[in-house]
């Protein structure tokens, strides 16, 4: 009995076939096939067709739909013009045809590669014709790659959409220009994270607002309404990935993001060893003052806290227990005098006494008035040592800077060559592995097993050392930072009030020790640590 076929065609067409030219358009591949079912004399039910999409990937939407028919038992032929219309991946066009296709009951033919399921005497040649296919794939990935490291290395831009406070310059798209529509909303961002403001904070501030988010501002350029409705509303997450990308002060850092091989296109994070930077590419939106600034805050170990009305207190995030090292915690009474005035009180207390009481530290409490004056007292004493005697002042700081530099370099660079010699022997160690597992010395899921340890901690050390040297580099780059600060400092002899933009330009952190009486007087040591300088006694 001569078995009745109903067909579907299936036909395929990637965005690097097009270079192919019209031999293997869509419209080529249906007239063929539909030539070949006819003479045939099968039955063509339906075509499949999955255009601009890769062969390496097998989550198509014509495949699905095919495959689901012939599950369905609506097809039991499906017909395609070779086997690199169906797929480049080796593995799992073998899976299709070798397992999935014959369990269903489905004949394939690859017509030009003379593939037919229902005779496997060529086989061989299938197999052959699967890892060339593959091959294909894997030499185009590699090309594509090498065309786009060529253009990061260049400091061209290829985002499809340029980041938020920029545009694509019209006149050449690799490059951008800033966005005077949105670059306020990024300085604004990078403003409040410079006063002490955390990201939900931030993001609720916009809301409130009702600012423009990124994504609705990009649909909104290309006129069409936004699918995605929880991109409506800003968020920490948005916020955090803008503060920290470079491209605001003028930097390009692309390859930051891929796909996992050649085969599964699934995006992900890259080390940051692979990514691409190249600086001063185009007009910054953001100074490099507020920059370093809002890095600082990403490491620092106090936030600030906010006041009753939603303000970052004062102080906030700058003051430490002399004593514990515990960050000061903010507070604010409220007392009613006698007359009946209600007076407010703000200070500042150890937060480790005010989290566990006495038996972890004393109270440390000081008031803001109070330091206050302390502060610009002292800033006005420096500055007028800076008018006095600079070159005597600039060399006590150089002084102090370079006893206590040296050590603290020395063991950043121990710290680098510990790591980059484990790195070396771990490299030494897969080497090794893999001799190993070619000679058969040992097996090979042992050798997997150990293989995918090691590489994990080599990325590891990679990362350690990546961030060693970043913190050289920063701390070598602030040894030549004093006369900055001594320039900065002198603008503020005449200073009357304090608010929080000063203290951010001037000071790294404020330690406060508990009060002592001292003969009939009561003493507090505070230590001032400005930036760049450090403590100056």
């Amino acid at each position: 009995m001569q078995t009745t076929y109903n067909v579907g065609i299936y036909t395929r067409l990637s965005r690097d076939d097009e270079r192919a030219g019209e031999s293997v358009s869509i419209e080529n591949q249906r007239e063929m096939l539909s030539r070949y079912v006819k003479e045939q004399g099968w039955n063509l039910v339906s075509t499949y067709v999955d255009d601009g999409i890769s062969g390496t990937s097998f989550d198509r939407p014509g495949l699905n739909r095919m495959i689901a028919d012939a599950t369905d038992k609506k097809i039991n032929l499906i017909l395609c013009k070779d086997l690199s219309r169906f797929g480049r991946d080796y593995i799992e066009v073998g899976r299709y045809t070798d397992y999935v296709f014959p369990a269903i009951g489905c004949r394939f033919i690859a017509l030009n590669d003379g593939v037919d399921t229902i005779s496997r005497n060529n086989d061989m040649l299938m197999i052959f014709k699967n890892v060339l296919n593959d091959v294909y794939a894997r030499d185009t990935s590699n090309k594509i790659k090498a065309v786009k490291q060529s253009t990061f290395k260049t400091g061209k831009y290829i985002g499809c959409y340029a980041p938020f406070g920029y545009l694509k310059d019209p006149n050449d798209h690799h490059k951008l220009i800033v966005d005077e529509a949105t670059a306020p909303i990024v300085k604004r961002i990078f403003d409040m994270r410079y006063q002490g403001y955390g990201f939900r904070r931030i993001a609720s501030v916009l809301n409130e607002d009702k600012v423009i988010t990124p994504r609705d501002y990009y649909y909104q350029r290309e006129g069409r309404p936004n699918p995605h409705y929880q991109n409506h509303l800003w968020n920490d997450m948005t916020i955090r990935k803008l503060l920290r990308n470079e491209v605001y002060i003028g930097h390009m850092v692309q390859n930051k993001r891929g796909t996992l091989s050649y085969k599964n296109h699934k995006q992900i994070d890259k080390p940051k060893e692979e990514w691409v930077k190249i600086e001063n590419t185009h007009e910054p939106i953001i100074s490099l003052e507020v920059w370093e600034q809002v890095c600082k805050l990403d490491n620092a170990t106090a936030r600030p806290k906010r006041t009753g009305n939603g303000e970052i207190s004062l102080f906030g995030g700058l003051l430490y227990c002399l004593n514990c090292g515990f960050a000061m915690s903010y507070q604010q009474e409220q007392h009613r005098r006698k007359s009946g005035d209600l007076v407010v009180y703000k200070s500042y207390k150890c937060g480790n006494y005010a989290r566990s009481g006495k038996a972890a530290c004393s109270s440390h409490i000081i008031y803001t008035n109070r330091l206050s004056e302390i502060v610009i007292a002292d800033v006005q004493q420096k500055a007028a040592m800076v008018e006095c005697d600079e070159q005597d002042l600039s060399e006590r700081i150089g002084q102090h800077k370079a006893i206590a530099g040296q050590e603290q370099l020395a063991a950043l660079q121990a710290s680098v060559r510990t790591t980059e010699n484990r790195r070396a022997e771990l490299e030494r160690l897969i080497q090794s592995l893999y001799e190993d597992k070619v000679k058969g010395a040992i097996p090979e899921d042992v050798c997997a097993r150990l293989i995918s340890q090691y590489e994990a901690e080599r990325r590891e050390k990679s990362e350690q050392a990546q961030v060693l040297t970043e913190q050289i580099d920063g701390f070598q780059a602030e040894q030549g930072n004093i006369q900055a600060w001594l320039e900065a400092i002198r603008q503020y002899g005449n200073i009357e009030t304090l608010d929080r933009d000063i203290l951010l330009k001037l000071i790294d952190k404020i330690e406060i020790g508990e009060r002592e009486i001292i003969g009939n007087q009561k003493q507090r040591e505070i230590r001032i640590h400005y930036k760049f300088v450090g403590y100056i006694g």
